[in-house]
């Protein structure tokens, strides 16, 4: 059996490159509606470019939603000359008024990094476009392009602001009061309040997002050499971290700073946790619910709220809060 040389038969790396466009558009072929099918080309194309790229399939799905719905926007298609920047500022303001700063600013990264595919000419795409419909406003998509921030931090200060020095104690000292007084009058709310006690505790002694502090388990904890007086809490091993574009969540290793911290949390597993599991076995999970769940990111940012509004704290501040504070 003769091997087949793809120089031979008449084929180059750059024909294998995934994405390219004549890969997907056959030079010469008639197409019943020909704008509509090259932009479906185009999408296969993209995403067989990503995917290449080892990309998650929600990111790329979610990066294809955004170059359509920029299509169903303009009412035309990327190589015509509707596409520029007069719709990007269009689009952009459009979703300023529907969303946070940060979400419009990842959708306007969604569309540059498509931008950046369709009009890279190793991918063909501007020439097949010329060919098949004689246009395509490459000099219009470098300026559509160009992702602009009015400002370098697109958060909410008000909200996501760091909690002064005097807000720590408030937050945390009005906790164990509660405790005390919900255990004297026999109220099962005791229990979830021990819990929120130490949950919000590992999440400011640890920087953990509500993410992170939700899905740990008990055996995320390490010992650390240099740190003997901690024992079995001395690192905290993070496995769900905030994770890059089409990536994995990230991993890392925090390491205990505060014993008054160590102390609670150590306090909280061998007196308060193992009284989730007295009628069930055991799952692991660092923070149980009393109806035998996992806590969930939602009732993160419930039991944070409960807590500051009882310790008086601005309604505008959210559990992100606790990861920073203010120098004294």
């Amino acid at each position: 059996m003769v091997s087949r040389d793809p120089e031979q038969a008449g084929e180059t790396r750059t024909n294998r490159i995934p994405g390219l466009a004549t890969l997907h558009v056959v030079p010469g072929m008639p197409m019943l509606r020909p704008a509509e099918t090259v932009f479906e080309k185009v999408i296969e194309g993209y995403t067989d470019h990503q995917r290449a790229r080892n990309l998650q399939r929600d990111t790329v799905s979610g990066r294809v939603k955004t170059v359509r719905q920029v299509r169903a926007f303009a009412d035309a298609y990327p190589w015509e000359p509707a596409w520029n920047r007069t719709l990007f500022d269009r689009w952009s303001a459009m979703l300023a008024d529907q969303m946070a700063a940060s979400t419009m600013s990842m959708r306007q990264l969604q569309l540059k990094n498509f931008l950046e595919y369709f009009t890279d000419t190793a991918y063909e795409w501007p020439r097949v476009c010329l060919e098949l419909f004689g246009t395509f406003p490459s000099q219009v998509l470098r300026e559509l392009n160009h992702v602009r921030h009015s400002q370098e931090y697109m958060g909410q200060p008000s909200r996501n602001r760091p909690l002064s020095r005097d807000e720590v104690r408030r937050f945390f000292g009005q906790i164990d009061p509660e405790i005390k007084r919900l255990r004297a009058v026999g109220h099962k709310g005791a229990l979830t309040a021990a819990r929120d006690l130490a949950m919000f505790t590992t999440i400011y002694g640890w920087g953990l997002r509500r993410r992170e502090a939700a899905l740990l388990e008990v055996h995320d904890w390490r010992r650390q050499a240099k740190l003997r007086e901690f024992g079995d809490h001395a690192g905290l091993a993070v496995r769900y971290g905030k994770a890059k574009a089409g990536q994995p969540p990230r991993r890392r290793m925090v390491v205990s700073v505060w014993p008054w911290a160590v102390g609670t949390v150590r306090y909280y597993l061998e007196h308060v946790r193992p009284l989730f599991y007295e009628h069930r076995d055991d799952d692991g999970a660092m923070f149980p619910t009393e109806r035998g769940e996992v806590i969930s990111i939602r009732s993160v940012n419930d039991r944070f709220a409960h807590w500051r509004t009882m310790a008086g704290l601005p309604q505008a501040l959210c559990v992100h809060c606790l990861r920073h504070i203010l120098p004294a």
